[in-house]
């Protein structure tokens, strides 16, 4: 527990990337109690300036930009977070059977995955949610949202795979010839009691990096296909729709309509990549001593 300690205090950033994690997370759940207007409703005069009732101003809709940015933390909570949980479950457990068994499996994984690998991320992300439908959101509940947003989490988690994999077969391969690994098969271990009570556990460190840092990335991919016009449907509050071309018109001229979703998705992104990075240094032993 000491070493924790010491390691988190050499790691301010990480530090600063969980409160910055948690805070969001707090704002997405409570954004209902915590958001001054209804994020789709007219709330006041369009374009009002920042101040009085409407602290970082209103949209071109007469919209309150702030209730709109607390709840575009709803959707990138809820689609980073669950399209994390798929990518990364789906990706270790491939990588597990693919890095432990080898041969022919092996062979067969990697190649199928390589052609999905093969496309551009961003098409492969296109194609599937042309092919599923964009997704809506009218609820204000998180694991609700989660839910609406089901094709657009398929779709990232999709492209987000293979490299999980990839990450998680290495690290078993390195551990499938290690002496305890040996002596559970002496001792009559079956393949998936080896892989759950010794694998896993030693693998799991990887896995933890992987999944706090792709969130980041998640939540970025979904604002760029709303800023695009693939990702939530339009009037859904998103950082990415309301850094877009509908408001993209009137940045010069009001510029605090960038300030709420453009402040909050980077604050968010580095939060998680601060975190990812920190885990990284506490879970890796390699890595422990090195700063």
């Amino acid at each position: 527990m000491g070493r924790l300690w010491t390691t988190w205090r050499r790691k301010p950033t990480g530090v600063l990337g969980a409160l910055i994690i948690i805070a969001v997370i707090v704002v997405a759940i409570a954004a209902p109690k915590i958001a001054p207007f209804d994020p789709k409703e007219f709330a006041g005069p369009r374009l009002a300036h920042p101040g009085g009732k409407y602290l970082i101003g209103t949209n071109n809709l007469g919209q309150d930009v702030l209730s709109r940015t607390i709840y575009g933390a709803q959707i990138s909570i809820a689609a980073g977070v669950t399209t994390a949980i798929i990518a990364v479950g789906i990706g270790t457990f491939l990588g597990i059977i693919s890095g432990y068994f080898g041969g022919f499996i092996d062979l067969t994984l990697q190649r199928a995955l390589e052609v999905l690998a093969s496309f551009p991320a961003l098409v492969l992300v296109l194609m599937i949610v042309s092919v599923l439908g964009r997704p809506g959101s009218s609820s204000k509940n998180l694991f609700v949202i989660a839910y609406q947003l089901g094709p657009l989490e398929i779709a990232i988690a999709v492209g987000s795979i293979f490299g999980i994999m990839r990450v998680i077969r290495s690290a078993v391969m390195k551990e499938r010839d290690l002496p305890y690994i040996e002596a559970a098969r002496s001792l009559g271990a079956t393949p998936p009691r080896i892989l759950w009570r010794h694998v896993l556990p030693n693998v799991l460190p990887y896995v933890i990096v992987a999944f706090s840092t792709i969130i980041g990335s998640v939540i970025l991919i979904e604002a760029s296909l709303s800023f695009l016009g693939y990702g939530v449907q339009s009037g859904t509050p998103s950082w990415g729709i309301d850094l877009s071309s509908r408001n993209r018109e009137y940045f010069l001229a009001a510029p605090w309509l960038m300030v709420g979703p453009g402040v909050a998705l980077s604050l968010t992104v580095l939060g998680y990549n601060f975190l990812g990075d920190a885990l990284r240094d506490i879970l890796d032993p390699r890595l422990r001593g090195s700063r």
